[in-house]
């Protein structure tokens, strides 16, 4: 238990969350899965569509980092030191299993593979987030959404005094400016500024609940609430089977929305709630980060094998699951070890 879960024993802990990490990273593995052709049967439907995965890792960073940031704040701690830590932690928690992903990809490449980085300034460029091919788009979007957000609040600190009000029409504001920024400018598909209402709705859901916690406490245990959880995911059931692509930006702030609500309703005490909580979700949530970067390798690779397709799903599956259980272990958590708090 301890060598997956390692912070379960800590009461701020939120276990459910790890469920919707799992989720997520699920989401876009059968995507994949999908347009290779492991797995035509999920065509046109919600599982088929790994856009809106990356779009819930996003609301989840949003909200564990800023709702971490303002409770520092609250309690006085927000000095140079805690942000050299903030700045290590988040650029160990990214950058190894980045690069090693990176160099996996360019080798691949060097033994036939069809995968991107083809050539070895692509990793240079990759690292310096000068490009996004592929999966590691969401990479430069996320990072300097990390270096955004505490300016963000830096602001609501200094001139609302963190108040609740205020602080969640700012971030209302910035929602709306998001939208309508890009329904004027075609931004990069890597570019933080388009993706920044995705990133504001997880950062409202913070604010709500840690600077209205009463209130946030009182509606997360509503007996309505245990409805909203199906009702956000048949909205996002349909949606998924109608549209065509959700790389749209007018698609961004309501599926945000959406998994907010998913989010929020894990606070209570409801169905929701205990299946977020199953093992093997939590696993596969715990290693998300890993699973993400190396299952493209993975998939190539079991494409070629002369299997079913059905039999190649499973095997993708698992090894990937293996490679990215590995990583966490022996990449990931070595380097986050290295952030010390003081």
């Amino acid at each position: 238990q301890k060598l997956f879960f390692p912070y379960d024993d800590r009461p701020e802990h939120h276990k459910p969350l790890d469920g919707l990490r799992g989720w997520a990273v699920l989401l876009v593995m059968l995507g994949h899965a999908t347009n290779q052709g492991l797995s035509p049967w999920l065509e046109g439907t919600l599982l088929s569509r790994g856009k809106l995965g990356v779009y819930l890792f996003f609301v989840l960073s949003a909200y564990l980092l800023d709702r971490q940031i303002i409770q520092v704040w609250q309690e006085g701690k927000g000095n140079w030191s805690y942000w050299r830590y903030y700045i290590a932690r988040r650029f160990l928690r990214i950058f190894p299993p980045f690069v090693l992903a990176l160099l996996v990809f360019r080798f691949m490449n060097e033994a036939g593979y069809k995968v991107v980085i083809r050539e070895w300034s692509h990793v240079w460029e990759h690292l310096l987030f000068m490009r996004g091919d592929h999966i590691f788009w969401s990479i430069p979007t996320e990072f300097v959404y990390y270096l955004i957000s505490p300016l963000f609040l830096l602001y609501c600190n200094l001139f609302f005094k963190l108040d609740v009000r205020r602080t969640a029409l700012f971030f209302v504001a910035v929602v709306a400016a998001s939208v309508a920024i890009n329904s004027i400018y075609e931004l990069p598909r890597f570019n933080t500024l388009r993706y920044i209402g995705i990133f504001s709705m997880g950062t409202l859901l913070a604010v709500f609940q840690t600077l209205g916690s009463n209130t946030f406490k009182v509606v997360s245990q509503r007996p309505w609430m245990k409805y909203m959880p199906w009702a956000a995911l048949v909205a996002l059931i349909v949606w998924g089977s109608v549209a065509d692509d959700f790389t749209r930006a007018a698609f961004y702030v309501p599926v945000a929305l959406l998994w907010s609500l998913l989010l929020m309703s894990s606070f209570g005490y409801s169905l929701w709630s205990r299946i977020l909580q199953w093992r093997p979700f939590r696993f596969v949530g715990t290693i998300s980060y890993s699973l993400y970067l190396f299952h493209i390798p993975v998939l190539v690779w079991v494409k070629e094998m002369s299997i079913h397709s059905n039999l190649q799903l499973a095997v993708f599956f698992v090894l990937s699951i293996l490679v990215a259980a590995v990583s966490h272990l022996l990449i990931e958590r070595p380097a986050l070890g290295l952030a010390r708090k003081r």
